[in-house]
């Protein structure tokens, strides 16, 4: 009975391989100091370790913020919004806005058009004209906020990247 407990508080040196006793700080046969980590798990450790990674490098746009402004405001008045987020290198979002900006255009202008001239091609259905100057309003209303925003966020953008390029903030994310 005695000798099962003695056989469970050995352990096998990390060197040579000899069993030794439990309690041990030093084998016998080699003298290889059993605090220290073996060998293999250093390696081990080093190899799987993990380590810091550096963020990945982002180019930082160097857009001047008042010309993303009025790239973003002359063709977005006309629908052709997104052009200043393209030009400060927000390409998604300008393309996004790209799209959504000329269908909103579309709609907006040509109802304006159709009420200030009147040539009755949408106004003469059962809606009648208070009908399409409620929805030029509302469509207006979505139309110019949005221009005005998309300008906003393109010269804030462009500011932003200025800015870290000049090493006062960390680059932007957008």
């Amino acid at each position: 009975m005695r000798e099962d407990s003695d056989t469970r508080r050995l352990r096998y040196c990390p060197n040579c391989g000899r069993q030794i006793r439990w309690e041990a700080r030093f084998c016998d046969q080699c003298g290889q100091s059993l605090a220290a980590p073996s060998k293999a798990r250093k390696v081990m450790s080093d190899r799987f370790s993990i380590r810091p990674q550096k963020p990945p490098v982002q180019a930082v746009s160097k857009a001047n913020p008042l010309f993303a402004t009025i790239l973003a405001l002359g063709p977005g008045f006309f629908g052709l919004m997104g052009l200043g987020h393209i030009y400060v290198r927000s390409v998604s979002k300008g393309l996004m806005l790209l799209v959504v900006g000329a269908v909103l255009g579309l709609f907006t202008w040509g109802l304006i058009i159709d009420i200030l001239f009147s040539p009755g091609y949408l106004t003469g259905g059962d809606l009648g004209i208070e009908g399409f100057v409620v929805a030029a309003m509302l469509f207006g209303f979505i139309f110019f906020s949005m221009w005005l925003w998309q300008a906003y966020d393109a010269h804030s953008i462009a500011k932003a990247a200025q800015q870290s390029s000049e090493g006062a903030l960390p680059p932007p994310y957008y």
